[in-house]
């Protein structure tokens, strides 16, 4: 299920809450500076999670997702391999970064958030299991392009998404 919600004190935007068929949730938003976040709501208890085709709706948006990151995928940097899109989050250095999994199974897509746990490198804590898409200097523009699309269909044109007010 999505859930499109209004941005408190942003008149007009909304974030986007995924829930699972487990009842798990994670949130598609924009950041100040217009990139794009997807962040788990729990990252200490949960990291994974799966859409089936039990809800039609948003297995066919991920459908959509795969099919358009197959065909525009960077030749020179893929992020998809086989069944798996790998997306490394472009808020730090890669060998820094978590990163994003999602595995297309037969009838579900398995959405993994994987913390990195390389602290060495730079002392700044991270924001749990955070996965940004850079609007500007995105490693893979071509595929960051898709998900942003992606989040601004569902955030401002889909009608078939329920608006839930706090």
């Amino acid at each position: 299920m999505i859930y499109r919600e209004p941005r408190y004190g942003y008149d007009g935007m909304f974030d986007l809450r995924i829930v699972d068929n487990k009842g798990k949730s994670f949130v598609m938003t924009v950041g100040g500076n217009q990139d794009l976040f997807w962040i788990p709501e729990n990252h200490k208890d949960t990291t994974t999670f799966e859409i089936d085709d039990s809800d039609s709706f948003v297995y066919e948006i991920f459908t959509q997702l795969f099919d358009a990151v197959k065909s525009r995928d960077d030749k020179y940097r893929p992020v998809l391999k086989d069944n798996v899109i790998t997306f490394v989050s472009e808020e730090w250095r890669e060998e820094e970064s978590n990163v994003l999994k999602i595995i297309q199974e037969k009838n579900k897509f398995v959405i993994d958030f994987i913390k990195n746990q390389n602290m060495e490198e730079w002392s700044v804590p991270h924001r749990g299991c955070a996965i940004c898409f850079c609007n500007s200097g995105s490693r893979v523009p071509r595929v960051e392009q898709l998900f942003m699309l992606m989040f601004n269909k569902l955030a401002y044109h889909t009608k078939e998404i329920e608006t839930v007010m706090e």
